[in-house]
Formats: C-alpha cells, structure tokens, sequence
C-alpha cells in the first residue's frame, strides 16, 4: 500500500510540470500586451514599460519564463508578484479558503442528496420515484448553471431573502449555502442517476442473491451487498469532484461575488497575468490529483477484493 502511494506521489512530478508547462505556453501565445491589461489606457513611458517586461522577463522566451516560474514556486520566493505587483501566494492564500469551502459544501450536497435519492430510485426502480427523478435530472442537467444561479439568486436571495443574494469578501457558511447547492446541482442530477442505474445492476448480482438465499434480512443485504458495491463507481465520480468544482466555480462566484479562486483566475487570465494564472491551475491540478489518489484509496475500504502493491 505505502510502495502504491509513495508511487502515485512521484508521478505528480510531471504532472505538475507538463501542466505548467502547458498553461504557460497558452498564456504567452495569447495575444494582446499584458502590460496593457494591467494599467489600461493610462499613458505609461518607455522606460516604465521596459521595467516592467524585465521585471516579469517578458522578453525572454516562454520556456525561460517557465523555468523562473518553476524556481520561485519551488523555493516560495518573496518576489513571487503578480503583474499588479501583489504576492501570488497571498492572493491565492487568500482566494483559496472560501473556494474551497465553497466546493467542499457542494460536494457534501452532491454526495448526501445524489446518493439518498439515487438509491431510492435503485431500489424503485421503473416506478413513480423512478420516473420522477429522471425527469428533474435531465431538466437539472440540461438547463445552464448561470440561468440556474440567477434564478435561484433572485428567488432565495432577492425576492424571499432566505439567503444572502451576494457574499462579498467577509462571508461565512451560511452565506456560502445557496452558491454551493447551484455548483452541485448539475453533479447531483448526475451522482443520482450513476447510484440509480448502480444500485439497480446490483440487486440481480449473484452475491445479492446468495445473501438472499442465507436468509440475512432485507436492510442487511441492502446495506452489506447492494450499497456497498454500488458506491464503488459513485465514490469516483463524487471523489474527482472535488477539483473540477474548485475549477468550475469560476461561474458560480461571479454570480454571487465570492472572492475565490474562480474571480482570482478569470481575472488573471483577462489581463494576462501569467504567475497569478500558472500558479492557480498547478493548485487546481494538485488537488485533483490527490483527490484521485484519495479514491484510489477508498476503493479497498469499499471492495475488500481490491488491493494496491
């Protein structure tokens, strides 16, 4: 087990560095000066902007920029500033914790309701429930998550004021629940429909049978047969989740002004602003991987058949 995860720990390696590698060269093939990002239509003299593309080594070639990139991430340099002059580990130190509240609240919504519902239309399956909840999961997987989020803003939040309409910089969990149920809403539709279809195989499984046969209740087979196998593929999904709702909050934050990592990227990237951009995706791609190593992980406790060496 600790040799598998030891392994799995080093091939973050170059997944870190393709990765950064990648999102750099995209950043400087994008066109546009990003000088003229960061201060706009001000007039700046020669000499200013000169500093500042050697400052930033903007005229270098994108793999030596890279390398600079890569030394002051590794080594945390204090010089590590963004094209506004700002320390990308205090902005993303700053962004990082709502987000990933935010995605961490989402993905506590996908699991508990996609799971309940979706075992219940299992174990129902082909009737009224059933029926029901494929219907409102196409509608919920079909209709865009920005007309979702302006909906349900001016519903709960302007209109009925159940919940904060916008969250700003000093938020808190209850600020926090509306934006996280309108990041899930499209994983829940989907977390429902894999534990559906997963529980459904399950029940005509020969182990489920057998347990039948051994005369074990119904609640017991449902539980240590049915439920425990069905999760396996459902654990996946929900476990690599957790990355790609950091990632997809991009949205979601815009429509409720929470200073996340999504305002933080969108930003970066409208003005060119390579460091700040780079070092957000590379946060983005280390968690996801080890959210995966994470699931990994969670398939031996789930399936005892499934062993890592």
């Amino acid at each position: 087990m600790w040799w598998y995860v030891a392994k799995r720990l080093l091939q973050t390696i170059p997944v870190f560095l393709g990765a950064t590698l990648i999102i750099y060269a995209l950043v400087f093939l994008r066109p546009g000066d990003p000088i003229n990002g960061l201060i706009g239509n001000k007039p700046v003299s020669d000499e200013v902007r000169q500093a500042i593309r050697d400052q930033y080594h903007m005229n270098d070639f994108f793999l030596v920029q890279w390398l600079y990139f890569i030394k002051d991430v590794l080594t945390f340099s204090p010089d590590f500033v963004g094209l506004d002059g700002q320390p990308v580990f205090q902005k993303i130190s700053n962004a990082l914790p709502v987000t990933a509240t935010l995605a961490v609240m989402a993905l506590a919504m996908d699991a508990v309701i996609g799971i309940v519902v979706g075992t219940i239309a299992g174990l129902r399956r082909n009737g009224v429930f059933d029926s029901i909840t494929l219907v409102i999961s196409l509608i919920l997987l079909s209709v865009p998550i920005f007309v979702v989020g302006f909906v349900l803003q001016f519903l709960f939040g302007v209109k009925f004021s159940i919940f904060s309409a916008t969250v700003g910089g000093d938020w808190s969990i209850g600020d926090l629940i509306l934006p996280a149920f309108v990041l899930a809403i499209a994983n829940i539709a989907t977390t429902t429909r894999l534990t559906r279809t997963s529980v459904a195989n399950n029940l005509s499984a020969d182990h489920v049978r057998t347990a039948r046969a051994k005369g074990l209740s119904n609640g017991l087979v449902i539980r240590n047969h049915v439920l425990r196998n069905s999760l396996v593929p459902v654990v996946t999904y929900i476990g690599i989740n957790l990355g790609s709702l950091m990632a997809g909050a991009i949205i979601t934050e815009g429509i409720f002004n929470v200073q996340g990592i999504g305002n933080l990227a969108f930003d970066a990237v409208s003005r060119g602003d390579a460091p700040v951009t780079v070092t957000v995706v590379a946060v983005m791609v280390m968690i996801y991987v080890f959210m995966s190593l994470i699931v990994d992980l969670l398939y031996a406790v789930l399936d005892p058949r499934i062993r890592y060496v």
